[in-house]
């Protein structure tokens, strides 16, 4: 007998006994000298989960096992079997004896008990004793035992709540009776075992069973004087306050997020419900449903509260199927006919409902879980699961950007995974500036899994990831146009050199307020020396705070010097060094894709704001880099310049008013165009070798569309056809953009055109476009209609980031 193993549980379970009047010991004595030899199954932490007589015959202690899936269905057989061969010793995990006294003895024989199992409940402040017996008179109950205060609370409701459904029965429903209760005791009826079916999923249960019992005592009231939205924030502001580590700070931050959208609601529809109503609380018996465990009963919870929480439960805790099929099988159960006429009927916001159960759930089992000291792994399936429907719900209602959601499920998933956010200065991560890139310090294996997670994460529209042999960059673009940029690092390096350890920077970093871990402050100064220092750039004046003195930043040759001679970057390691960068830089020419973007319009359409924001949307959110181009490749110069010299040249064209020019020679109109048509020629091949091949974005600022539909800006006079069939000897540009807005609109910017001419040009520019696009499928023609700059410059971004990635 290894009581000691069990010193805990032996503690709680005396305790318990001890409350309805059962002395029990766990080593005999002169006072505890009857023995009650005992057989006990253990959790997979090694604590007692059933004990039950060494005598017994009949496997009682399945009285507390659900039988969700084929596997508890495979046990429960194997336990039956062997308990008819009378091998159920077989099962038990070990033996224990206990002792009780002349009293103890002396009430079971009063009570008659003639069979008993005892499971020490599920651990957290709400855990209790549950017993269960049998007298020699065939009478089974449940004993249940409170074992802290919480529990007390719990059982007393659960017995308010039974003698309510006695005085008032359901229609369609069975309750336990209630036999006998005191503070933190109840005694109620065993609905039995012969003819028993589970309930695994809502299709077993009998037709308007849910409905009878979500239909009671429904009403309105405004949502900031409802008992459970108070209780969900002052939860939830503990829940801040505690500051569990287990918990991660991204979920706690989404939680607040949607309850703060929530709280502008007026009213809310309120019912009793169960509060715990999930397969392992109901049983079929004769076609009727057995509910028991009403501790978690109330008068006034969200409309739909015991449907949402089968649903989550049930697909969660029975194989763990995550939200997706949450989702499917809300929206299919909604969608029938029945339940929108109920819902009709009672004036039921569905996607309300869903959210205010959703925040109630999350507030009170998370309080629940950081008073719990030790988790089961069904506890981070929970969690994980709440912070996908959260999700789902900020991005539905936009209360939240697709790049701000991705940033916290990221820090969600890292949460208890190595890894150091390097030079990350903000408080909340959905505070992190759009032009701001994540980088990640973590071990090589944990930021492939990442990788994996963020690929197929719901809200990832496309992802592009850019392999290295020390990092990958991760380019994310989400379903709403927003950018982040991840880089994930295992390897500190500066072309071939290693400059430091990148190891001991997760392994020392701690929890920041954002939830992400940060490295210490000494690490933190040594990567900024030494990655400024070798990239030859001044430290950025936002991290000057970071260090006590002036930081001393080497002279970068030096400080090569001194990193080259690291052990690190010498011999065989520092061979394989220099081959690993020779791949890397091989590959980074077939990453980024180069990419011809132009821009044409009439004066006055926006086209010089559209491509200097364009120019620094791509610079920042997309980091490539960016060629502005006027008008042609300029391989050769401006005619004028061969008189005034390319500077005044320039000059006189940015001062020269449009359309001016008075050229009607055929001649002259045809050798200046044959001049520029030339510069399209070859300047092509120029501009694809120098920038495209490159990796660049050029954006042209005007391009041969002009020639074709407004001759005279470039002073020239020649037949459209002419011109126009020309364009089949050039490069295609992947896209082309044409700006335009209503005449009124263009004249209220500038009033270099009348209103006829823009209408006129307008005009001709979208049929050129149509046609074109028609004709070469390949490149993409695109009007867009400027009158909103940030719906242009999201257009254009969407259209440029799906081609250069």
């Amino acid at each position: 007998m290894r009581t000691h193993r069990y010193a805990a549980d032996s503690r709680m379970i005396k305790a318990g006994l001890k409350t309805v009047g059962l002395p029990l010991a766990f080593a005999p004595s002169a006072t505890f000298d009857h023995p009650l030899p005992c057989h006990l199954y253990r959790n997979p932490d090694g604590s007692i989960r059933w004990l039950w007589p060494s005598h017994a015959t009949q496997p009682d202690f399945l009285r507390f096992y659900h039988r969700s899936n084929w596997r508890a269905r495979l046990f429960v057989w194997v336990v039956q079997v062997l308990f008819r061969l009378k091998l159920g010793r077989w099962l038990a995990h070990d033996s224990l004896t206990v002792y009780t006294t002349e009293t103890g003895v002396a009430l079971l024989q009063r009570t008659q008990v003639n069979r008993w199992a005892l499971f020490t409940g599920t651990v957290g402040p709400n855990r209790k004793l549950v017993i269960w017996f049998d007298t020699m008179a065939g009478k089974s109950c449940f004993l249940k035992v409170a074992l802290a205060e919480p529990a007390v609370q719990n059982i007393q409701r659960e017995t308010l709540a039974l003698l309510q459904v006695q005085a008032q029965p359901f229609r369609l429903v069975d309750v336990p009776a209630v036999y006998a209760h005191s503070k933190g005791v109840l005694l109620q009826e065993d609905l039995g075992t012969v003819g028993i079916q589970p309930v695994n999923q809502l299709t077993d249960l009998p037709t308007g069973v849910l409905r009878e019992l979500a239909g009671r005592h429904w009403h309105r009231q405004p949502l900031r004087q409802a008992a459970f939205w108070q209780q969900a924030q002052q939860t939830l502001a503990d829940l801040r306050a505690t500051n569990d580590p287990r918990l991660p700070v991204s979920l706690l931050d989404k939680a607040e997020r949607l309850m703060q959208h929530l709280d502008s609601q007026p009213s809310v529809a309120l019912a009793a419900a169960h509060g715990d109503f999930t397969p392992w609380n109901l049983m079929l018996r004769h076609n009727r449903l057995c509910v028991i465990d009403w501790e978690l009963q109330h008068d006034a919870l969200p409309g739909l509260y015991d449907l949402f929480h089968f649903i989550y439960q049930s697909h969660i805790l029975i194989g763990n199927r995550g939200y997706r099929a949450i989702r499917q099988t809300i929206d299919s159960t909604l969608n029938e006919p029945e339940w929108q006429l109920f819902c009709e009927q009672h004036g039921v916001d569905t996607e309300l409902a869903e959210l205010f159960y959703l925040t109630h759930t999350l507030t009170y089992y998370g309080s629940v879980y950081s008073r719990q000291p030790d988790w089961h792994r069904q506890i981070h399936w929970l969690l994980a699961t709440w912070n996908d429907a959260l999700t789902y719900w900020l991005h539905r209602r936009q209360v939240a950007t697709d790049r701000q959601l991705l940033l916290q499920d990221l820090a969600f998933w890292l949460h208890d995974r190595p890894h150091a956010a390097l030079k990350l200065q903000c408080d909340q991560l959905a505070n992190l500036p759009d032009t701001s890139d994540l980088d990640l310090c973590l071990p090589r294996p944990v930021a492939t899994q990442l990788a994996a997670y963020l690929r197929q994460h719901p809200l990832t529209r496309h992802l592009v990831a850019e392999p290295r042999s020390f990092m990958n960059q991760l380019h994310l673009f989400g379903a709403d146009g927003s950018c982040l940029h991840v880089d994930l690092i295992w390897q500190f390096k500066r072309k071939q050199l290693d400059f430091m350890p990148a190891e001991p920077l997760w392994q020392e970093a701690t929890r920041a307020t954002h939830g992400l871990n940060v490295p210490s402050l000494t690490h933190t100064q040594t990567y900024l020396r030494l990655f400024y220092g070798l990239n030859n750039a001044p430290l950025p004046d936002r991290y000057r705070s970071l260090f006590a003195t002036q930081p001393d930043v080497p002279n970068p040759a030096e400080l090569t010097r001194s990193v080259r001679q690291q052990a690190a970057n010498r011999g065989w390691q520092g061979l394989q060094n220099r081959l690993a960068y020779g791949l890397d830089t091989l590959r980074s020419f077939g990453f980024r894709r180069g990419l011809i973007v132009t821009f044409s319009g009439v004066d006055g359409a926006g086209k010089s704001t559209v491509i200097e924001q364009t120019r620094y949307q791509i610079e920042k959110r997309l980091r490539q880099r960016v060629v502005v181009l006027r008008h042609r490749p300029s391989l050769l110069p401006i005619l004028s310049a061969w008189k005034y010299g390319k500077a005044q040249a320039e000059q006189r064209a940015a001062s020269t008013l449009p359309r001016q020019g008075t050229n009607q020679s055929g001649v002259s109109s045809l050798l200046r165009f044959a001049y520029y048509y030339a510069d399209y020629l070859f300047g092509q091949f120029y501009v694809q070798v120098k920038y495209v091949w490159r990796g660049y974005i050029v954006l042209y600022d005007r391009y041969y569309f002009d020639f074709i539909n407004d001759g005279r800006r470039s002073n020239i006079n020649l037949p459209t056809g002419l011109v126009a069939g020309l364009y089949a000897l050039l490069l295609k540009p992947r896209l082309n953009v044409f700006l335009y807005a209503p005449a009124d609109d263009i004249l209220r910017r500038k009033q270099e055109l009348d209103a006829a001419t823009i209408t006129e040009l307008t005009g001709q520019y979208l049929r050129l476009f149509e046609r074109l696009q028609k004709r070469y499928p390949s490149s993409d023609y695109l009007p867009v209609l400027n009158q909103h700059l940030p719906r242009t410059l999201n257009q254009i971004l969407d259209r440029i980031q799906t081609y250069s990635l």
